[in-house]
């Protein structure tokens, strides 16, 4: 399979992490209902469908492609084993993460805690509140509002220092950093499947080739790439 072109340059992006969305920036008033956070967490007890919270609104979840659930699955295989006897834990998506602030409470597609998990518990459910990776794995549907909204509300979370989106159309992670020396946020893109992503947080590399294992993405230059 041939890859795109890799940038292999760290390009700097400019995010505001105290900034925060318009909740109409996240969903339309159709996609989402309005509610306090003790009903958005009497609603996740009792329903067998997951919602994410955002300035006071409750989102729905779609259900996940064929692909997307493959790629999530190699994702937590291939970072499990990796993290095995190490001081990170790999977790899955019914793992809830409190945004900073009083922004909300969403379910990333894999999330990295190093270090010992804390939790706030509303209503029974556990949610994380030092993840230091998360992932998400693109649709066509979530790609804007993981690539910008997402982007800025886990930039203000204090513990996190990597942020991958991985996309389902095509060979293609792009992570967002920092280091620990310096709170400036910096992006890199992957396209080939020899390609090693390195998360520098946890003390891992993963490769395309394992993140899209069993999945043929489509090969077209008319995809975007970031």
């Amino acid at each position: 399979m041939r890859g795109a072109r890799t940038s292999t340059d760290d390009h700097r992006v400019s995010v505001d992490a105290g900034r925060s969305c318009d909740n109409a920036c996240m969903a339309s008033r159709a996609q989402a209902v309005p509610m306090s956070e003790e009903e958005y967490f009497r609603l996740l007890e009792r329903s067998i469908h997951k919602y994410e919270y955002w300035d006071g609104f409750a989102v729905s979840m779609a259900g996940a492609q064929p692909d997307h659930v493959r790629i999530e699955t190699n994702l937590v295989g291939e970072l499990f084993g990796r993290l095995r006897g190490k001081d990170c834990l790999p977790l899955v998506s019914n793992q809830a993460v409190r945004l900073a602030g009083a922004k909300g409470y969403v379910f990333p597609d894999v999330t990295v805690v190093c270090g010992k998990p804390e939790y706030i518990v509303r209503q029974g459910i556990g949610c994380l509140v030092n993840p230091t990776v998360v992932i998400e794995v693109l649709s066509p549907s979530t790609a804007a509002r993981d690539e910008v909204d997402k982007l800025l509300a886990y930039t203000a979370v204090r513990t996190i220092r990597e942020y991958l989106v991985v996309s389902v159309e095509r060979y293609a992670v792009k992570i967002f950093f920092r280091r620990q020396a310096e709170e400036t946020w910096s992006v890199r893109l992957y396209t080939l499947l020899t390609d090693s992503v390195d998360l520098e947080s946890c003390g891992c590399q993963i490769t395309l080739a394992e993140i899209y294992a069993g999945v043929e993405a489509p090969e077209r230059d008319d995809l975007p790439v970031g």
